[in-house]
């Protein structure tokens, strides 16, 4: 109740409250005064949606539903039936309230997140000294200060070992030690001693806001389903009211009804009529939805992505990065010119790719020689890098060079980079990784509901063929560049199946443009998060599930609100042309059908899992 009557409508359908139930009291007994309350309420009542009806008509250009409710309370005081129109009015405007109540409740996570960020950090000066500065004067390359229990107020890496609470990103409860060059994220918690690190990005580009405003986004999004029961509701607005006058003239004329008693029984149609619950059958549904997704490390972009994923039947997936940790290590390495090592980790360093990254990380007790600093490096997306005549890469990118030892044959289960010079392979590094250890639990979920998975990876044949075979996936393409990948999904387009994809890196970032729903791991680049439909904080698989769950039972919902609107509406309309409607019970009926599918949509924020 508190929360409700913080807020101006909260306060308003209070004051209207007390005013109808004094009207209602008094209605035996001193009439004047119970008109009076009643006039009373209904300003109360009335007078904001009044207020909210005609700005969005004037904003829009557009009838609005809500039209239809005022309307008829209008009609009613008109032939003198205050109770009613009062009555009405409190049932509508409750609705209003307790719509808005889930809207709040479904950003409560919006808005923690908001709330939490730190205004001000700690900046290490060159010489030692400790200034407390506001976030938007902090500038890349400073040092930061953080205290054990303090909040990390910008992206940066860590100086030191430190242990980090992520829970606010990605719901995760359990620390993470972040050792030094390692990225820690604005919003999160030093949990350890007291340290340092180095702001990589300014406050407006940090991962939290970044997270903060796909929510803001996300709130104010409408699925298409949505959307067309707005775009009609304009042209239903017309029909009703065209619709009531007919029915009036009809009663009166034909049927030899009083005009109070026609006009009566019109304004019982007029509120019977109005779509309330069908407008609401969609969004608090959704809403709730996207705030139980946030919640469980889950960012939903768009109510659209909502409505794509569950209808998906494929899902495409990278491996690197997202069927496996992309915590690569180096089994194995040849060089015939030992010299080129350093040469070749400074190409690599220039990368942000995980294969060029674990290489780095593997040799960073070598120095990297003074003369490359300055040498050109160019990566080639989806093949590797290139320096000069020193290249690199995957086995496509090298495979019209010469290969005098036959490195090219060399069979591993691992993923293997060739390194050239002036078109010659001379040698390579073979790198393994890890699969996740709850892959084969989504991978599996999602299959037995029907969705296939496919795997679509720029690796090697005999490496994609190890993971799959390991998943249990069938269907799975290797060597694949990124307009490969979206080559094969514009053939699953063509046999009219909703493609899902989940990837990481730049090279899925076309893909996932491309795909139906786009599904981006939390530790990928920023392109590919921006090119996505929803974001996985938390980089487990079994979320991905999750959310395939959570879209079905979304569309469950909203199905069903809307069947059971329709239904509402149908009955109360044949009962008021049998005549056995009166106006109060037509509002209550009507009121109670939008309050149902809101609460139904309610549900949603504590989804099952």
């Amino acid at each position: 109740m508190k929360a409700i009557v913080k807020t101006k409508r909260g306060l308003f359908f209070l004051l209207g409250s007390i005013c109808l139930g004094m009207g209602l009291l008094l209605e035996g007994g001193e009439k004047g005064w119970s008109i009076a309350f009643l006039c009373l309420a209904i300003g109360f009542l009335g007078g904001p949606i009044g207020k909210d009806v005609i700005k969005e008509m004037l904003d829009t250009r557009d009838f609005q539903v809500d039209l239809l409710m005022i309307v008829s309370a209008l009609g009613a005081v008109s032939i003198a039936y205050f109770s009613e129109a009062a009555i009405l009015l409190f049932i509508f405007a409750g609705s209003e309230v307790l719509e808005e109540y889930v809207f709040q409740k479904s950003m409560k996570t919006m808005e923690t997140l908001m709330i939490q960020v730190p205004k001000q950090a700690s900046v290490l000066t060159s010489d030692g000294q400790i200034v407390l500065r506001a976030i938007e004067d902090i500038r890349v390359g400073d040092s930061i200060v953080v205290t054990k229990g303090e909040q990390i107020a910008l992206d940066g890496l860590a100086q030191e070992r430190m242990s980090v609470d992520e829970s606010l990103l990605t719901g995760e409860s359990l620390p993470v030690t972040k050792e030094k060059g390692e990225v820690v994220f604005a919003g999160t918690l030093n949990i350890g001693d007291t340290s340092t690190y180095q702001v990589v990005k300014e406050s407006n580009e940090s991962r939290y806001s970044q997270i903060v405003s796909l929510i803001q986004a996300a709130s104010t999004s409408k699925s298409k389903r949505d959307q067309l029961l707005h775009r009609l509701q304009k042209y239903y607005v017309i029909a009703a009211l065209l619709g009531v006058v007919l029915f009036i003239a009809s009663l009166y004329f034909i049927k030899g009804m009083s005009f109070v008693a026609a006009f009566y029984r019109g304004m019982i149609l007029l509120t019977v009529a109005s779509p309330c619950a069908l407008i609401a059958s969609i969004t608090p549904a959704m809403l709730s939805a996207m705030s139980f997704g946030a919640r469980n490390g889950i960012l939903i972009k768009t109510g659209q992505a909502l409505e794509n994923m569950m209808k998906m039947t494929v899902l495409c997936t990278d491996k690197t990065g997202t069927l496996t940790k992309g915590e690569f290590r180096v089994q194995n390495y040849q060089l015939d010119q030992p010299e080129l090592l350093p040469f070749l980790l400074y190409m690599e360093s220039r990368s942000s790719h995980p294969l060029a990254q674990s290489i780095v990380r593997q040799f960073s007790e070598i120095p990297l020689p003074s003369s490359v600093v300055s040498s050109s490096v160019r990566e080639i997306v989806g093949y590797g890098i290139e320096m000069g005549d020193l290249v690199i890469g995957n086995q496509k990118l090298v495979q019209t060079y010469q290969d005098p030892k036959h490195y090219l044959t060399k069979e591993s289960y691992g993923t293997l980079l060739f390194v050239a010079k002036v078109n010659q392979i001379v040698g390579y590094f073979e790198l393994v990784d890890t699969v996740r250890s709850e892959a084969s639990t989504a991978i599996t979920a999602l299959q037995q509901q029907g969705v296939e998975v496919a795997m679509l990876t720029g690796d090697r044949l005999e490496t994609a063929q190890f993971v799959a075979d390991t998943l249990h996936i069938q269907r799975y393409q290797a060597h694949c560049l990124p307009e490969d990948k979206v080559a094969y999904l514009q053939e699953y387009r063509k046999q009219d199946k909703v493609v899902g994809m989940i990837g990481d890196g730049i090279n899925d970032a076309p893909i996932l443009a491309h795909a139906d729903i786009g599904i981006a791991m939390g530790s990928g680049t920023d392109l590919a998060m921006d090119m996505s439909d929803v974001i996985i904080t938390q980089n487990n698989l079994e979320k991905v599930a999750l959310l395939y769950q959570l879209s079905r039972k979304y569309g469950r919902i909203t199905r069903w609100n809307i069947c059971f609107s329709l239904s509402v509406i149908l009955i109360l309309v044949v009962l008021n042309f049998m005549g056995i409607l009166d106006l109060t019970q037509g509002v209550f009926f009507h009121e109670m059908s939008t309050i149902l599918v809101i609460l139904n949509g309610l549900r949603l924020l504590h989804s099952s899992k």
